[in-house]
């Protein structure tokens, strides 16, 4: 058994490569364990989306696995089932995809932690979509997020803009790659900003990943 781990574990590290050696380890976990969230509880204010969110699961997947019809209405103390959604590998061979910039000013973003990158901007400046796609979520439909747009893209992808002020797009519709979506705004947060983050089935992307380009 002891040598059987051991070779499972170069066989990892060999696959895993440059991750990092949280993420090798995070993976490794998954690999040998899978996923133990099997299954969640529905809380009052949950969607399929914040759901989604909070346990790094595809929402596509939630809805397939539990037959949800559109518009996706799920209800406190629901039970869901995610017993084939486990976590996905890292994936080192990313393609990196140059995505149009959410701001197109000379505004530098800070990275705030692995997954998320924070732009300090004036109210009012205009949010673009970063790559054609349908907006899956669009106001203060998630907490702590304050007004949110969430674009799903092709390939699993999906883009998050969080603490917006106004948002010109709403739920189900289409748009275009550089598309205005939003301004900048402050809600649910004490200063003006735009948080900023994307997802491949349903985890997020290290921010080093990311590149943009009009």
């Amino acid at each position: 058994m002891i040598a059987f781990r051991f070779v499972f574990f170069v066989m990892s590290f060999t696959l895993i490569g440059c991750a990092s050696i949280n993420d090798m380890g995070d993976n490794f976990k998954d690999l040998v364990y899978g996923n133990p969230k099997e299954s969640y509880i529905v809380q009052p204010g949950d969607s399929v989306w914040s759901i989604g969110i909070k346990l790094e699961i595809d929402p596509q997947l939630i809805i397939l696995r539990n037959n949800l019809k559109k518009p996706y209405v799920i209800y406190p103390n629901q039970r869901l089932e995610f017993s084939f959604t486990k976590r996905l590998p890292v994936e080192i061979t990313e393609t990196r995809i140059k995505w149009h910039p959410p701001l197109t000013s000379n505004a530098q973003a800070e990275k705030q932690g692995r997954y998320w990158l924070k732009y300090l901007q004036p109210k009012g400046q205009s949010i673009h979509s970063i790559s054609e796609g349908k907006v899956v979520v669009s106001g203060p439909d998630i907490p702590g997020y304050g007004n949110l747009v969430m674009i799903s893209h092709p390939s699993g992808y999906l883009s998050l803009y969080a603490h917006c002020d106004k948002i010109f797009v709403k739920q189900g519709d289409q748009v275009s790659r550089g598309m205005i979506i939003a301004n900048v705004g402050n809600s649910e947060s004490s200063s003006s900003m735009l948080r900023f983050q994307v997802r491949k089935n349903g985890k997020p992307l290290n921010n080093s990943l990311l590149e943009f380009h009009l």
